[in-house]
C-alpha cells in the first residue's frame, strides 16, 4: 500500500493496545538510527598520508574521481552524489548530479555551490585541496597503484558512506572471480603464456610504469607483462623497447582508429600482435580505473588472450548447469510461464529469458525465419567472455547447449543471442480496447550501432557462408492477445523495426562507423520474434492499423528504457557525454587546432592543455553547452543536405569569440584542420577555442 498517494483521510489510524508498547517502538527505531551510524566518529588516514576525522557520515559528497563514483554507486550510497566530473560513466540514475567540470581541472565554483561537506580527489588535484579545507569542507584523496589499493579503497569508501558490509562483499566478489581466472589459467603451460602491451596512448608509445595498477590486472588475466624500468601511472617508451618486447596481445580503449592507424608503420610490422590482429579495444571504464568491475575485467581480457584454451570442453573446471530462476509476469491466456533462469556455460554465468507456451505456435524469427510448432521462446545473454564462443563452435551447437540446460527441445525452441545483460531486461505493455501488446526487449548500442543505407556491410554471405551470427545486440519478442496470421506477422516486424529506429533517433544514438556524420538506426545485428498468439484474428499490423501502433509503442518504449538501464543513455545526457559519442574529446579537438599555435613544440603542449581546460570550464555555462547542443542538430541537418549555407551560423560564431574573449578584434576561425567533423560542430567548437586563447593573450 502506498501511503504518501492517500490523503489524510484514507490513511488508516495506527493504533497501539498502550502506552508502554508504543514508547518500545521508538526505542528501537531509535536503536536502528544509532546502529546505521555507528561508525562515527570515524578516523583513518587517506592516500596522501593525511589523518581525517569524520564526525557523522557526509550527505553531500561530490567526487572527483570517477572510480570512487563508481564504487559509491555500486554501494547504493549514491543519494549521497551531488557532484561528478563528466569522466564518470554514470548510470541514468546520476542523472541529478551536477557535472562539475573534467578530470584534470574541475571548477572550484561549481563545486562550492554545491556546498559540499566531503569531496574526493586524486593526487592529480591536489591543488584544490587547501581552498576546499579552508572553506570547512572534509577532502579524502584517493590514489590507486595496485589490486590491493582498490580493495582498500572499496572497504574505506564503505566505511565513509555506510556501508561497509557491502563494500566487503563487493571486495570478497571481486577476489573469487580472480581466483577463479587463476584455477583457468594454472592450465596453461608457462610456455604458451602471451605477452601482453597495454597500450595507453593512440599516437605514440604510452604504456602502464612497471608499478601500475594495470599489471596487476594483466598479471590476474594470466599474461606477461613488460619490464621497462620505469614507474608511474603512464611512461613513454620508444620503438626499439616495443620490439624487443615484441606483444603477442595489444588492448587499448578510447579511439580505435587512431591506434590501429598508428600500429600501421612499416617498424611495427613484424610485433607478433599486429601480423595476427591481436589489438583488442575494451571500454574505457574498464581499463583506465580498478574499482568495482576488476574481476569482470580480468575475466573478459583473460578469455580474450586466450580464445583458443578458454573455449576448449576439456579446459572448463566449472559444470554446465542451472544456478538460479527469476519468474516474470506476463499476462496472457497462452503464456504459461515466464521466467529468467541463470546458468553455467564455458565457466562463465549466463542468463535466458524463457517464455513457455500453452500450446504450438507458429513465430517468425527474424535469426531462424518462419518456424512452426513452436512452445518456447527466449533471448540468451552471452557475458563479453564467452562473445567468442559461438564463433567457435557455431550457432546451432550452442542454441542446442542452451536448449538442453533450460530443459527445452531445440526443434520447439525459438531463441534469441545478446550481448546485452538480461538483468537489463524490460518489459512493455500498451493496450487498445480489447488489443493488448507485450513487448520483452534487450539493448546495447555502445559497439556495433550503424546507420543503415550509409555504413559499409564487411560480411559477403556468397563467399562466407559458413560465418557465424554475431549477438544480437537489440532484440525484441513481441506477443499480442490475438492471433496473427503470417502476413501480420511479417507487418509486425515493420511496425517494431520503425518504432526501434525512431528510438534511436529521438536518443541521438551515433553510428559506431562515423559518430560524428551519422545517426544509427540499428545495430547490424539486431533480432526480432513476433509470437502468432491466439485470440481473434487480426490480418494487419502496419501503420495505419491499431495493433501496429501498439506494436511500434511497446517497442519504442521498451529500446528507450533497455538502452538507460544497459548504456546509461538517456535523452538528457550531458554535452561532454554527447560529444564523447561522436568520438570528439575536448583535448583532441584543441589538439587539431595546433596548426594555429606558437610551433614551438613544448609551448604547444602547455597550450593544449591549458585550453582543454578552459573550454571545459565554458561548456559548464548554460550558454555555451547549449550553442554546441544547437550545432549537433545543425550538424545532422547539414550532413543530410538540408541546409547548405552557415553565413549566419559563422556569424553566431564570430560573436561567441567576442563574448568570451571580452574582445571585438576580427578572429580568425576554420582553425581545425584534422576535416573529421562537421562543419558546423567544428565552428561552434572553434569559437570556444579561439575565445578562450584571446582571452589569455
Amino acid at each position: 500500500m502506498n501511503f504518501k498517494m492517500m490523503n489524510h483521510k484514507q490513511r488508516p489510524k495506527l493504533q497501539f493496545p498502550n502506552m508502554k508498547k508504543f514508547i518500545l517502538v521508538i526505542i528501537f527505531a531509535f536503536s536502528l538510527l544509532l546502529l546505521g551510524s555507528c561508525n562515527y566518529p570515524l578516523s583513518f588516514h587517506d592516500d596522501a598520508g593525511e589523518r581525517i576525522t569524520l564526525l557523522k557520515r557526509p550527505l553531500r559528497i561530490v567526487s572527483l574521481v570517477p572510480s570512487v563514483t563508481e564504487i559509491i554507486t555500486a554501494l547504493d550510497a549514491d543519494s549521497s552524489l551531488v557532484g561528478i566530473t563528466y569522466h564518470t560513466t554514470r548510470p541514468a540514475r546520476l542523472a541529478r548530479c551536477t557535472v562539475v567540470g573534467g578530470f584534470l581541472e574541475p571548477s572550484l565554483v561549481k563545486i562550492e555551490k554545491l556546498h559540499p561537506d566531503l569531496v574526493f580527489i586524486s593526487s592529480l588535484q591536489r591543488n584544490l585541496r587547501q581552498t576546499l579545507e579552508s572553506r570547512g569542507c572534509n577532502v579524502v584523496e584517493i590514489e590507486t597503484s595496485s589490486l590491493a589499493d582498490a580493495y582498500a579503497d572499496i572497504k574505506l569508501i564503505g566505511k565513509i558512506v555506510g556501508r561497509h558490509e557491502q563494500a566487503l562483499q563487493l571486495v570478497e566478489k571481486n577476489r573469487q572471480q580472480l581466483e577463479f581466472i587463476a584455477r583457468k589459467v594454472a592450465q596453461i603451460p608457462l610456455a604458451e603464456r602471451r605477452r601482453v602491451l597495454r597500450m595507453m596512448g593512440r599516437d605514440s608509445l604510452l604504456v602502464p610504469g612497471d608499478d601500475s595498477f594495470q599489471n596487476d590486472i594483466i598479471k590476474a588475466a594470466g599474461g606477461i607483462v613488460p619490464d621497462w624500468g620505469q614507474s608511474g601511472d603512464f611512461v613513454f617508451v620508444d620503438t626499439a623497447q616495443v620490439q624487443t618486447y615484441n606483444p603477442q596481445f595489444i588492448y587499448a580503449c578510447g579511439n580505435r582508429q587512431e591506434v590501429l592507424d598508428f600500429f600501421k608503420q612499416p617498424q611495427f610490422s613484424e610485433i607478433s600482435a599486429i601480423c595476427e590482429h591481436k589489438i583488442i579495444f575494451f571500454p574505457c571504464a574498464l581499463t583506465c580505473r580498478a574499482a568495482t568491475h576488476i574481476g569482470d575485467f580480468v575475466e573478459w581480457l583473460a578469455a580474450s588472450i586466450y580464445p583458443d584454451y578458454f573455449s576448449q570442453p576439456e579446459n572448463m573446471v566449472l559444470p554446465a548447469e542451472v544456478n538460479g530462476r527469476t519468474e516474470l509476469s506476463i499476462e496472457l491466456e497462452y503464456v504459461n510461464k515466464a521466467e529468467v533462469v541463470e546458468l553455467t556455460i564455458a565457466d562463465f554465468r549466463h542468463r535466458t529469458l524463457v517464455v513457455d507456451l500453452a500450446e504450438p505456435m507458429q513465430v517468425l524469427s527474424t535469426l531462424e525465419g518462419l518456424r512452426s510448432e513452436i512452445t518456447c521462446v527466449g533471448n540468451h545473454y552471452l557475458p563479453p567472455p564467452t562473445w567468442n564462443l559461438v564463433h567457435r563452435i557455431g550457432v546451432e551447437k550452442f542454441d542446442r547447449q542452451v536448449a538442453d540446460l533450460i530443459g527445452r527441445q531445440p526443434e520447439t525452441t525459438a531463441l534469441l543471442f545478446t550481448g546485452a545483460d538480461m538483468c537489463n531486461l524490460v518489459q512493455k505493455r500498451a493496450s487498445f480496447k480489447k488489443m493488448e501488446v507485450v513487448a520483452l526487449v534487450t539493448a546495447g548500442v555502445c559497439s556495433n550501432a550503424l546507420r543503415m543505407s550509409v555504413d559499409k556491410g564487411g560480411y559477403y554471405e556468397l563467399q562466407q557462408s559458413e560465418a557465424a551470427e554475431k549477438p544480437g545486440t537489440i532484440n525484441i519478442i513481441i506477443l499480442t492477445n490475438t492471433h496473427l496470421t503470417p502476413r501480420a506477422m511479417s507487418r509486425a516486424l515493420i511496425s517494431a523495426c520503425e518504432g526501434k529506429t525512431a528510438a534511436l533517433q529521438d536518443l541521438d544514438i551515433r553510428s559506431s562507423v562515423k559518430p560524428a556524420f551519422s545517426q544509427a538506426t540499428g545495430t547490424g545485428t539486431d533480432n526480432i520474434i513476433v509470437v502468432a498468439g491466439r485470440g481473434p484474428t487480426v490480418k494487419n499490423c502496419g501503420g495505419h492499423s491499431k495493433m501496429g501502433e501498439l506494436i511500434a509503442r511497446v517497442v519504442y518504449d521498451g529500446v528507450v528504457e533497455a538502452i538507460r538501464r544497459q548504456n546509461s543513455i538517456y535523452a538528457g545526457r550531458s554535452i561532454f557525454q554527447r560529444l564523447r559519442e561522436r568520438g570528439v574529446t575536448i583535448y583532441d579537438f584543441v589538439r587539431g587546432c595546433r596548426a594555429s599555435f606558437t610551433e614551438d613544440e613544448q609551448n604547444d603542449r602547455m597550450l593544449i592543455a591549458d585550453l582543454t581546460c578552459k573550454v571545459e570550464q565554458l561548456l559548464l555555462k548554460s550558454h555555451y553547452s547549449s550553442f554546441i547542443e544547437s550545432s549537433l542538430a545543425l550538424s545532422d541537418a547539414f550532413n543530410r543536405g538540408q541546409i547548405d549555407n552557415l553565413a549566419s551560423f559563422r556569424e553566431e560564431c564570430t560573436g561567441n569569440v567576442h563574448k568570451i574573449s571580452g574582445k571585438t578584434q576580427p578572429c580568425m576561425l576554420d582553425i581545425y584542420k584534422d576535416q573529421k567533423l562537421p562543419a558546423p560542430l567544428a565552428l561552434a567548437l572553434e569559437s570556444l577555442v579561439c575565445g578562450a586563447k584571446a582571452k589569455l593573450k
